[in-house]
């Protein structure tokens, strides 16, 4: 997808009230019943991804009741073992969409239309579409329960409200829900980014600096509240040099489809090994979208030699609470211009902003344009490795050191063993002692995948089958629990399909990915004596494990 230009803006800035003006306030309540809690805030930086809405406390438990914010009616569900879990859409009539992740279940008439469209596709992971007539809802009314499905880390109400039209999610408390934050965030680390010697100096108690050359700024900030966890996301920060506003980071709204540009905003090799987000005030020209931040120029300080400057940090909650750092800062007089080291190494050269074709023996990478931030030097490695079907191929950019924004497809060539089915030879990816499997296809002698990520890839192939065993029930007793949970797993491709068969007949089975857990709700589908279940397991390379057990009621 085509991303916007750069946005540079030397001398006006937008009101950060503007949007907030434009909301409807007090026409949504909370979806949940007392004072809002908050282990996530909106926007929040995460590794790939903007934090998309809130996540709000349940206290530690599942099945807290989930009210409709607003009139409107059902418009989608949607049940997958990954991501949001079991989520439901509300459209209501002023023109936005509210969406409530992770839950347990559907409450009501809405469950039951999920359970038979599971069973009609004999599927557990379902997308269905209600019209407005089907499942109008008032606003209080129940229509859920929290949850901790799909890639929660732990129960809690994921909560989003969106524009309808335009599917850009827009931060819930700016509508006026009832949050109290009297609270100030807190700055927890600042680094000056010198360009000509690539370093980053980190500033503790030394709030006055000497720079050698253009430097830019990175901001790791954090906010708490009342009945929040201690480490949310700010809601705006400012940077300020000699008094006026030179850098401006808002967390208002976004389009989810340009939520990956998050990894060229922060210094991402550092938030990947930390998880610490150094806000970077430095903008790559292809790191642009509909949501950015707001800079005077690139968002480098070129200073003039023998200066010296004030450089105020501030960082804002959602309540205006604030907390500022500042900085005096003062060029060497024998300070490097930009231009003097602005050189790349050696590499593929590739323009961003077009497609580009990497080839090497074996190997090729075919990325589409817009798949880099910015323009950069691929750099190509191969090393021979016997556990391998083919070298140890590195394809990595030289400059910035960032994931690609979108897909692009590698192609491998090897030696497969005689007796090995192509379809069992697998593209991976080796990250340290960690193995990623991906969908591969073959084709006249070339594996190719498409894969979102750089690093070492190599051919392997997966011929064991997937792991099956009850975890709750023992042969020959009878069942005590409602629930039969099914322990399922897979050393390398991972699970591509899951279906349990009771006495011949599919039977709902709801995966836990987190746990690779199968759970069978038993009630009403056992008959006394012995019960036949089959279970029946493939992973992404086809290898298919079936296993037959007797349950006793």
């Amino acid at each position: 997808m085509k991303r916007l230009l750069p946005l540079l803006i030397f001398f006006t800035f937008p009101p950060l009230t503007l949007l907030a003006q434009e909301l409807p306030q007090g026409y949504f309540a909370s979806p949940l019943k007392g004072d809002i809690g908050l282990s996530a805030t909106f926007a929040e930086c995460r590794i790939g991804h903007f934090h998309g809405g809130l996540d709000m406390r349940t206290g530690g438990a599942v099945d807290r009741p989930v009210y409709a914010v607003a009139d409107g009616y059902i418009s989608r569900v949607s049940v997958s073992p990954w991501g949001g879990g079991k989520i439901l859409y509300i459209r209501h009539p002023n023109g936005y969409t509210s969406v409530y992740m992770h839950l347990n279940g559907f409450a009501g008439e809405t469950g039951r239309l999920v359970r038979e469209e599971q069973y009609r596709k004999q599927s557990f992971s379902i997308v269905k579409d209600f019209t407005e007539s089907q499942l109008p809802v008032r606003k209080g009314q129940l229509v859920a329960y929290s949850g901790n499905t799909g890639g929660s880390g732990g129960p809690h109400l994921h909560f989003e409200l969106r524009k309808t039209n335009t599917g850009h999610t827009i931060n819930p408390l700016r509508f006026g829900l009832p949050y109290h934050d009297s609270m100030k965030p807190t700055i927890r680390g600042l680094r000056i980014y010198t360009i000509n010697d690539k370093q980053a100096i980190d500033v503790t108690d030394n709030n006055t600096l000497t720079v050698n050359s253009p430097f830019y700024i990175g901001i790791y900030a954090t906010d708490v509240a009342e009945g929040s966890t201690p480490k949310n996301g700010t809601d705006h920060i400012e940077v300020l040099l000699d008094g006026d506003l030179f850098f401006l980071y808002t967390t208002e709204s976004f389009n989810l489809d340009s939520s990956r540009v998050v990894n060229a905003l922060v210094d991402y090799p550092l938030f990947a090994a930390r998880r610490q987000a150094y806000i970077l005030t430095r903008a790559l020209p292809g790191a642009e979208g509909d949501w950015i931040p707001v800079r005077q120029g690139d968002g480098i300080f070129r200073l003039a030699p023998g200066t010296t400057h004030k450089i105020q940090i501030r960082a804002y909650d959602i309540k205006d609470n604030y907390t500022e750092r500042t900085l005096t800062v003062t060029m060497s007089n024998n300070s490097i211009a930009a231009s003097d080291f602005n050189t790349m190494e050696s590499g593929d050269y590739v323009d961003y902003t077009h497609a580009a074709t990497i080839r090497r023996p074996a190997f090729s990478a075919e990325m589409p344009a817009y798949t880099l931030y910015a323009n950069d030097l691929m750099h190509c490695a191969f090393k021979e490795d016997s556990r391998y079907y083919s070298p140890l191929c590195t394809i990595e950019p030289s400059i910035n050191a960032i994931p690609p924004h979108q897909h692009y497809k590698l192609n491998l060539r090897g030696k497969i063993p005689t007796g090995i089915p192509t379809g069992n030879v697998t593209l991976v990816r080796i990250d340290g002692k960690r193995v990623v499997a991906y969908k591969t296809t073959y084709s006249d002698g070339t594996f190719s995948a498409s894969v979102r990520d750089f690093g070492t890839f190599a051919l392997t192939c997966d011929t064991v089958p997937p792991k099956v065993s009850l975890t709750n029930y023992k042969e020959g007793k009878p069942l005590k629990a409602r629930v039969l949970k099914i322990k399922i797993s897979d050393d390398l491709a991972g699970i591509e399909t899951y279906n349990c068969y009771l006495n011949g007949s599919w039977v709902l089975a709801e995966y836990d990915g987190k746990s690779s857990t199968l759970t069978i709700d038993t009630h009403g589908k056992l008959h006394a004596g012995q019960n036949d279940l089959r279970v029946e397991v493939a992973d992404g390379c086809g290898n298919l494990t079936r296993r037959s057990f007797t349950i006793s009621r």
